[in-house]
């Protein structure tokens, strides 16, 4: 995962604490007198633990190449594969997905494949190049 998306998975759980578990009444002006009621609780733990699982899965995700080996690292499962299985690269909806040669798709949610992109090409364009060791169709 690139280093703003870490961030923000640590920085906003970090930067609504405040207004969430120590001034709730900035949520909701009725809560002033009260605070927030036991019912809300439940939404605001709930809301927590989605963000914890956000950042988990930010900070789990990896791909690594070395040894004529790839490791793709996903929230879910891992995946070790030689690299010589590896006939195609492609962007797909859950990330850069390895197609393998008995046919299966190993999908690494570690680079996304946007549909907006900085620089001159996808950075799965790049990760397609060190795998394959040629230029991705």
């Amino acid at each position: 995962m690139r280093w703003w998306v870490r961030l923000l998975c640590v920085a906003v759980p970090l930067a609504m604490a405040p207004f969430v578990w120590y001034q709730p009444w900035m949520l909701n002006p009725e809560w002033r007198r009260d605070g927030m009621p036991a019912s809300e609780w439940w939404w605001a733990a709930a809301l927590y633990v989605v963000m914890g699982s956000l950042a988990w899965s930010a900070f789990r995700s990896r791909i690594k190449l070395g040894d004529g080996r790839l490791r793709v690292v996903n929230p879910w499962r891992s995946h070790e594969i030689s690299t010589a299985h590896v006939i195609d690269v492609k962007p797909g909806s859950l990330g850069v997905e390895f197609l393998l040669s008995s046919g299966r798709i190993v999908s690494a949610f570690a680079v996304q494949c946007t549909a907006f992109e900085f620089g001159a090409e996808p950075r799965w364009v790049d990760v397609a190049r060190e795998v394959t060791a040629r230029e991705p169709a």
